[in-house]
């Protein structure tokens, strides 16, 4: 017979389901065998991902570029300096005029061209590397996106970068896929898979602009279709999510009580899918995962908003990177 978890039966809300909207919606029930193999196999991604080449373990350096010429290479006199002994001295200069970023390869190093998604793809996809092998060599490269989520990326040896571009400034971000971090990666701790960690919770349109601050200290205004309100203890919470209205998936960054404090400072992030006929949504915080600037400093991460900062300790998830 499956194991079917219901919050409100085992007593884990603490609240009795009230009609209309003042309290918590009705829960979705669910197997909890299931529940346990979905949080490991996407654990068991989430730390292959991070273990393959081209992943943010990876990264070694953003560098800001200003207009003209940027010199690349591992003499120490370039403006950006690659590691030594995995560089050609000079391997080329990056031109950035006229919001076109170029790079020009000096002659005799090689260096391909590919296209890159690796960064982009979803948490929890597994290791899903490039594939390099058809990538050909050239001596000058336009770079920037291809298509959503897809980047032009050169590479040279084991060292890679491609281009980002945040607000009117544009960088190159580099990677090395030999890069020590790697061997002091072992894994992701995380809290223990909790059920009643996995909620219900109800989706309220509202029309709303919220102001996402980053790591880099800036802040963009961007749209909030709604908010998600549930109860863990009796107590209501909130937690706005961004995307478009109709899109299937919705991205939360939130904090809590744990941040600083077990899990990151900086908050984690949280994927929920569109809500059903009933106006209700999954909000499993097992599911919750760290952001880039865990792993690198070399990543742009948003911060939780004003509104996402939870007065109660999510202990589900995943935890700070103790290394």
């Amino acid at each position: 017979m499956r194991s079917l978890f219901n919050p409100r039966r085992a007593g884990v809300a603490l609240v009795p389901l009230v009609l209309g909207c003042d309290g918590p919606p009705e829960q979705i029930a669910f197997d909890v065998a299931e529940h346990r193999s979905e949080i490991q196999r996407f654990h068991d991604a989430r730390v292959a991902e991070l273990e393959a080449p081209d992943s943010w373990l990876a990264l070694i350096a953003l560098h800001w570029l200003p207009a003209g010429e940027t010199t690349v290479g591992s003499d120490p006199t370039n403006d950006l300096v690659l590691p030594a002994g995995k560089a050609a001295p000079f391997v080329g200069s990056v031109w950035l005029e006229d919001e076109v970023v170029r790079f020009v390869v000096a002659e005799g190093v090689e260096v391909t061209m590919g296209v890159d998604s690796t960064l982009n793809l979803p948490a929890g996809s597994g290791a899903v590397p490039s594939d390099v092998s058809g990538d050909p060599a050239v001596t000058e490269a336009e770079l920037g996106s291809v298509s959503p989520g897809h980047y032009t990326v050169l590479r040279h040896g084991d060292i890679s970068w491609i281009q980002v571009r945040r607000g009117d400034d544009f960088a190159l971000r580099v990677r090395d896929n030999s890069n020590d971090v790697y061997d002091e990666f072992h894994g992701i701790d995380r809290y223990g898979i909790d059920p009643a960690m996995r909620l219900t919770a109800r989706w309220t349109p509202h029309e709303k602009t919220v102001s996402v601050p980053n790591v880099l200290g800036t802040v963009s205004e961007v749209e909030s279709p709604a908010h998600l309100a549930f109860w863990i203890d009796g107590e209501k919470h909130t937690l706005d999510v961004t995307g478009e209205p109709d899109a299937e998936r919705f991205m939360m960054v939130f904090a809590d009580e744990t941040s600083g404090r077990g899990s990151y400072g900086g908050g984690r992030y949280l994927w929920i899918s569109a809500p059903d006929d009933q106006g209700r949504v999954v909000l499993d915080f097992n599911l919750a995962y760290n952001p880039p600037c865990v792993w690198t400093p070399f990543a742009t991460c948003p911060l939780p908003t004003r509104d996402n900062r939870l007065t109660v300790p999510v202990e589900a998830g995943e935890m700070d990177w103790a290394h």
